[in-house]
C-alpha cells in the first residue's frame, strides 16, 4: 500500500459541484409513486381555513409542493424543524424531492415555515394521509388488506411523572411565574397589602426532602413531609390567584403570550390540585380525576403490567397491520380508547380504506374479545376469527382449529416489533409537542412516516428483483 498526502495542508473554498442524482435512487422512486394530488386536496380546506380571515387567495402564493416534499421528509426521518431546513439546504435528492426541477421560483423553506405548514393541519388530516399511504401501498401492489391484525399502544405525553411533589414544585414555579408578570398592573398601595412573593428555595429544598427519603419510611413520615410541602406551596398560589382575579382582563391582554399561559393554567387548575392533593395526604388515595399535568389535558394513567414500566402517561392509539406490513391508525375518540369498544370501529376503518367483504382473517389479543365483537366479524362473513379468548371462556362462534388458531396468534404477535420500529422513527413513543392536538397529530405523523419508509423499501426490492430477473 502507498499513502499519498494531496491536501493534506491546502485550505478548501467553497464552489460550485455538479450532483448526478440516478432515476432509481429510492426517494426519486418514491416521489414518482406518491399520491400527490390527492395528499393535496386531502390537506387543502385545512390550508385556506387557516389563513387570516380565510383569504386564501391573496397575498404571497405558498408553493405547496415544497412544503408537502419538507413534511414527508421531516417524518420520514423523524427530523426537527431546523434539521429538516439544514438537510434540504445540503442535500440534492431532498432538492429535487421537494420539486426543485418542477416548481417555479424554487426555494427551501425557512424552518419557521416548516413549523407554521405543519401546525396548519388538523389531527383529523394527518390521520388520513396515514392512511392513504396504506391505502396507495395496495393499489401499488405491495399490501394486501385480505388479512388483518389489530393492536394498541400508548404514546406518552411530554410531561414528567406526575408525583405530588413535583406537580406542587411546578405549581409553584407557575405561580412564580405569574407574580413576576402582573407586578406592574398592581398599584403601589396594593403591593403593599398583598405579598406576591414565591419562595422557591425553600419550595424546592423540601421537594427534594420528600423525593430523596429512604425507600423504607414509613407512609406517616412521608406523608408528613408533603404536608409541609403542601403549605409551602398552598400559601403563596392562592394570594397570587386571588391577585389574579382582581386584575382587569384589558390589563391581562397587554401582557405576553407566556404569562397569560401562565394565568390560564393557575386560575383553571391551581385550587382544584390543591384540593386533590390535600385529599391523597389524608387519605393515602388518589381522586380518579386528578390533574396529571397542568399543560396538557388530554391524558390519562395506563397500566400495561410492562416489567419495564408499571405505569405510563398519556393517549392510547389503535393500529392495524396489513398484509405487506404496512399500518393504518383509527381517529382517536378519547384518550383511553378501549380495546374493546375500539374494535368494531376499526373493522369500519378497513372497510371504509380498502372497500367491504374484503377481510379473510382478523386477529387480535385478549384484550379485545367479546361476544359482540365475535357476532359483528361473524356479521362481515370472515371466515378466520383470531380472537384470542380469556382463560375460562368458552367461545362457540370461534371454531379454528388449534393448529390455526396458533398461526394467527403467531402472526398477530408480528405487529408488536412494527409497533416499536414506529415508535422508533417518530413521536409515537413519546410526544416532542405541549398541547394535546399537537401530541395527537404527531402519533398519527408517525405511522404516516413509518407507511411511507415501508413504500420505499418495498419499491427498492421490486427493483432488485427486476435487476435479478434481467
Amino acid at each position: 500500500m502507498s499513502i499519498c498526502d494531496s491536501g493534506v495542508g491546502s485550505k478548501v473554498c467553497g464552489r460550485n459541484v455538479l450532483i448526478t442524482v440516478p432515476k432509481k435512487h429510492p426517494f426519486i422512486m418514491l416521489c414518482n409513486q406518491l399520491p400527490w394530488e390527492k395528499m393535496l386536496s386531502i390537506i387543502l380546506d385545512d390550508l385556506k381555513n387557516s389563513t387570516p380571515s380565510k383569504r386564501w387567495f391573496c397575498g404571497r402564493k405558498l408553493k405547496v409542493r415544497i412544503h408537502l416534499g419538507a413534511y414527508i421528509l421531516q417524518q420520514m426521518n423523524n427530523l426537527t424543524d431546523r434539521k429538516t431546513e439544514a438537510a434540504i439546504k445540503e442535500n440534492a435528492v431532498y432538492q429535487i424531492f421537494c420539486g426543485q426541477s418542477i416548481v417555479e421560483n424554487w426555494h427551501c423553506p425557512d424552518h419557521t415555515k416548516i413549523e407554521s405548514f405543519r401546525s396548519r393541519l388538523k389531527p383529523e388530516t394527518q390521520e388520513q394521509l396515514a392512511n392513504l399511504i396504506c391505502q396507495h401501498a395496495v393499489k401499488l401492489g405491495i399490501a394486501v388488506p385480505n388479512d388483518l391484525d389489530v393492536d394498541s399502544t400508548i404514546q406518552e405525553a411530554n410531561m414528567t411523572y406526575p408525583t405530588d411533589a413535583k406537580m406542587l414544585r411546578k405549581l409553584s414555579g407557575i405561580a412564580s411565574t405569574v407574580s413576576k408578570g402582573i407586578k406592574g398592573l398592581i398599584t403601589k398601595s396594593k403591593q403593599k397589602t398583598m405579598d406576591l412573593t414565591v419562595d422557591i428555595k425553600t419550595i424546592a429544598s423540601k421537594a427534594k426532602a420528600y423525593f430523596f427519603m429512604p425507600k423504607k419510611t414509613n407512609n406517616t413520615e412521608k406523608s408528613t413531609v408533603l404536608s409541609e410541602l403542601w403549605s409551602a406551596v398552598s400559601e403563596p398560589v392562592l394570594r397570587i390567584i386571588s391577585a389574579c382575579k382582581d386584575i382587569s382582563q384589558k390589563a391581562q391582554e397587554k401582557l405576553s403570550w407566556n404569562i397569560k399561559r401562565a394565568i390560564d393554567q393557575l386560575l383553571a387548575h391551581g385550587k382544584s390540585y390543591l384540593a386533590s392533593a390535600k385529599i391523597f395526604i389524608e387519605t393515602g388515595k388518589a381522586e380518579n380525576n386528578k390533574r396529571l399535568s397542568f399543560h396538557v389535558d388530554a391524558v390519562s394513567c395506563f397500566n400495561k403490567k410492562k416489567d419495564h414500566k408499571k405505569y405510563e402517561f398519556g393517549r392510547c392509539i389503535q393500529l392495524g397491520r396489513i398484509s405487506g406490513n404496512f399500518m393504518f391508525v383509527k381517529k382517536s375518540e378519547n384518550v383511553r380508547m378501549d380495546d374493546k369498544k375500539s374494535f368494531i370501529p376499526i373493522i369500519d376503518e378497513h372497510a371504509k380504506l380498502f372497500g367491504k367483504n374484503k377481510l379473510n382473517s382478523v386477529a387480535t389479543d385478549k384484550g379485545y374479545y367479546s361476544k359482540k365483537n365475535v357476532k359483528y366479524l361473524i356479521k362481515k362473513n370472515v371466515k378466520e376469527i383470531g380472537i384470542q379468548v380469556p382463560g375460562n371462556t368458552n367461545d362457540k362462534n370461534i371454531t379454528l382449529s388449534d393448529d390455526k388458531s396458533e398461526a394467527l396468534r403467531n402472526r398477530r404477535a408480528g405487529i408488536e416489533p412494527l409497533i416499536g420500529h414506529i415508535k422508533q422513527g417518530g413521536q409515537l413513543g413519546r410526544s416532542r409537542m405541549k398541547n394535546d392536538d399537537s401530541v395527537e397529530s404527531s402519533a398519527y405523523a408517525s405511522v404516516f412516516g413509518f407507511n411511507l419508509r415501508q413504500t420505499m423499501n418495498a419499491l427498492i426490492f421490486k427493483e432488485k428483483e427486476k435487476t435479478v430477473m434481467l
